[in-house]
């Protein structure tokens, strides 16, 4: 059966998250090696990863479905411009990963589509997909108050959303039962919140100190059950099986077969409660201004 896996590339030759972590061309080599042995079968990228797509082009070998998303509109360029310009870009992407097609495309600026391009948009992505460069469409999103919206006015394929111990607005807006009754494809992303979810009370930066009454029940809950974090913070996504695919990004090939291994415990123990919905706090955009 296939792995629900996706491996994510944000920080495949260049700093990402909230430790600054890269990984190598040389260990995403490795990466690429066990995730196929795993029967993992998708990169998720974006050609805002600076050189994730050449980097996965040149190792890739069309063993991979790749998901990736849509170039930002620039708010400048005229409408009936805007369709060419995406097919155009779209196709630039191919060539860096070498592959005739993506699995997914996914507009990045989930904003766009409700502003004044917001047709041109759609039209642009649905025009891509006509034109057989991509199986499926969708959409990246942060804000659930938004979906609503998009979904009235546009159809996808797909919804790709954060989701994990902090954030789990995706459950807890009712939008997974949703999505499901609307037969849309669901992937998640942030499963570490950027690495947050894996540091101690006393790693965590400035920015985020109200965080720490949070992460003292965190911490004492893990050692009181002798628990690993990644272990749980995977445990907890893998039980929403309604969610098609889960995004996680590694920094060796080590993290991978962790994580393979932690999917195999049962998940048999309540988790403590620590959903929040301050956006300061789960929303890495935020976290710098």
């Amino acid at each position: 059966m296939e792995n629900k896996i996706i491996l994510g590339s944000a920080n495949f030759d260049q700093k990402y998250g909230i430790s600054r972590n890269f990984i190598l061309k040389s260990e995403i080599k490795k990466l690429f090696k066990s995730a196929k042995k795993n029967k993992i079968t998708t990169v998720d990228t974006s050609p805002s990863y600076n050189k994730s797509e050449k980097i996965i082009g040149s190792l890739n070998e069309k063993n991979f479905k790749i998901i990736s998303k849509t170039f930002v509109v620039p708010k400048n360029l005229e409408r009936k411009k805007i369709k060419s310009w995406m097919k155009k870009k779209s196709i630039i992407s191919l060539k860096n990963l070498k592959i005739k097609k993506f699995e997914c495309l996914l507009i990045h600026d989930a904003n766009s589509l409700l502003g004044k391009n917001g047709n041109e948009i759609y039209e642009g992505i649905k025009e891509i997909k006509k034109s057989k460069l991509t199986n499926k469409i969708g959409v990246s999103i942060y804000d659930f108050y938004i979906l609503g919206k998009i979904l009235k006015k546009f159809k996808f394929d797909t919804i790709q959303a954060p989701y994990n111990i902090l954030d789990q607005r995706l459950v807890k807006t009712g939008w997974l039962k949703k999505l499901k009754r609307k037969k849309i494809e669901i992937h998640v992303r942030s499963i570490f919140l950027q690495g947050i979810l894996l540091l101690k009370p006393n790693q965590l930066p400035n920015k985020l100190k109200k965080l720490k009454k949070s992460w003292f029940i965190w911490e004492q809950w893990l050692k009181r059950n002798k628990f690993n974090p990644m272990q749980v913070c995977m445990s907890f996504v893998f039980q929403q099986r309604q969610i098609n695919g889960f995004v996680v990004g590694f920094n060796n090939v080590n993290q991978l077969n962790q994580i393979l291994k932690f999917r195999r415990l049962k998940n048999n123990f309540s988790i403590p409660n620590l959903g929040i919905n301050n956006k300061n706090l789960i929303d890495p955009r935020k976290w710098n201004k």
